[in-house]
């Protein structure tokens, strides 16, 4: 690396610089051709994978030359009173720290803080153990994890997400619409077969059918975290068994008249639902589970699985979230090491594979998903679920929370990948 002359006395005790993830010993030369360039070899561009600039900044941190870059995060939930980022605020912190390992400084904010311009923000950065706030730029990434459908649908949020469109690269632009999900992977054969067998808006006669050969899940299209779930089965009485939940507390009911189900549950029918068969569970300790598997993308653009746990049902709950009263388990909590073994490749092998062809056919910027994935009886896999902003609910438990400081360094691997595709083919 050969600097200006007038600053090498700051920079010749420089041994390192960093880029994002990647790092790589430099020896520091000076020169007189002017007081502003700085020149690196073509072997370093390469090896640190430095994009095309204009012009950047460099940081020097005790013995590294750091070249800063910003992460934006677009959220919702801000407390002035109490928690400053609302109840993920702790978490949030833990972000900013594994972003600061890689040189990123990780900038908060709301649609309430973009500036009438379209090209400035105000956000909120944490920095040596407490919360700032600056206006600046609008980054060149911005990672979408506002918390809920129902925010995401609100109008000035919809309004922000156009402005940061046109400004920035986003990654994880919505939630993932079931059934949508469902009818692309359908249409794959070579996933096609992970699906339990699902109907979109289906009839009151077709439930009624279709009970009487298995039990069912009936869900809302756009719901979360278990919310407006009916689970539903024949019972050899010849009565309705239903579970479901009032304010967040689990109910059971019996009918011995389908019409009375209807009546009670889905009195405008059952558009904007699904139903899928339910399908029998592996079981431990007379619980049936199912498996929670986060993938993210790194910064080659390739998927990793970073998380695998499995999922007990609470008492009474017709779910696993957390949420609801359900438990958190590692894999070898429940297993022996040869089925932990054989469980975490065949379920890795799975979320990779599937990953790829779900992108592929959402055809945007995809930097995470949860997987809910079932095992039945018989060793076969099922796809439950995929969600792309999955809970950080996932980190109470304590073996899981030793890994968020390396699971929360994905999102700035890939928007290292997303910053540098950006810069190269602007410049």
């Amino acid at each position: 690396m050969i600097v200006p002359h007038q600053v090498f006395q700051q920079l010749h005790k420089v041994k390192y610089i960093q880029y994002g993830p990647n790092q790589s010993p430099v020896e520091c030369l000076g020169h007189h051709k002017d007081t502003k360039t700085l020149f690196i070899s073509s072997k370093l561009k390469s090896t640190i994978n430095l994009a095309t600039h204009k012009s950047l900044t460099i940081h020097i941190h005790d013995n590294t030359c750091r070249i800063p870059l910003t992460l934006g995060v677009f959220i919702a939930g801000f407390d002035s009173e109490n928690e400053l980022l609302g109840p993920r605020t702790s978490l949030y912190e833990k972000m900013s720290q594994a972003g600061n390992k890689m040189g990123f400084q990780t900038v908060f904010f709301g649609h309430q803080h973009i500036f009438s311009n379209s090209k400035e923000i105000y956000a909120y950065y944490y920095n040596k153990n407490k919360w700032q706030r600056k206006s600046l730029p609008i980054p060149t990434v911005i990672y979408n994890r506002i918390p809920n459908r129902k925010i995401e649908h609100h109008p000035n949020v919809i309004e922000a997400k156009k402005i940061l469109n046109k400004q920035a690269t986003l990654f994880n632009q919505n939630f993932f619409n079931k059934w949508e999900i469902y009818e692309r992977l359908m249409k794959n054969p070579d996933c096609s077969y992970l699906l339990p067998k699902t109907i979109l808006h289906p009839s009151y006669k077709k439930i009624a059918t279709l009970v009487e050969q298995h039990g069912l899940y009936i869900k809302p299209i756009h719901g979360s975290r278990g919310e407006g779930i009916v689970k539903c089965s024949k019972l050899d009485t010849g009565e309705l068994e239903c579970h479901y939940y009032i304010k967040e507390k689990p109910q059971v009911n019996r009918y011995i008249n389908i019409d009375a189900f209807f009546t009670q549950h889905f009195p405008n029918g059952l558009k904007g639902y699904v139903a899928q068969e339910e399908i029998p569970l592996l079981k431990k300790r007379n619980s049936a589970i199912d498996f929670r598997v986060h993938v993210n993308k790194n910064d080659r653009n390739n998927w990793e699985v970073t998380i695998i746990c499995a999922k007990f049902a609470g008492k009474g709950s017709l779910t696993t979230h957390v949420q609801r009263g359900g438990s958190l388990h590692l894999v070898d909590e429940l297993f022996s090491k040869e089925e932990t073994k054989r469980i975490t490749n065949k379920l890795s092998t799975t979320a990779v594979d599937l990953s790829y062809k779900l992108e592929q056919a959402l055809e945007e910027n995809v930097g995470e998903i949860g997987y809910d994935f079932g095992i039945d009886q018989e060793g076969k896999i099922w796809l439950f679920e995929a969600n792309s902003k999955p809970g950080f609910s996932i980190y109470h438990h304590p073996g899981i929370e030793k890994l968020a400081n390396h699971v929360l360094s994905y999102p700035f691997q890939y928007a290292f990948y997303l910053h540098n595709l950006r810069k190269n083919k602007l410049n």
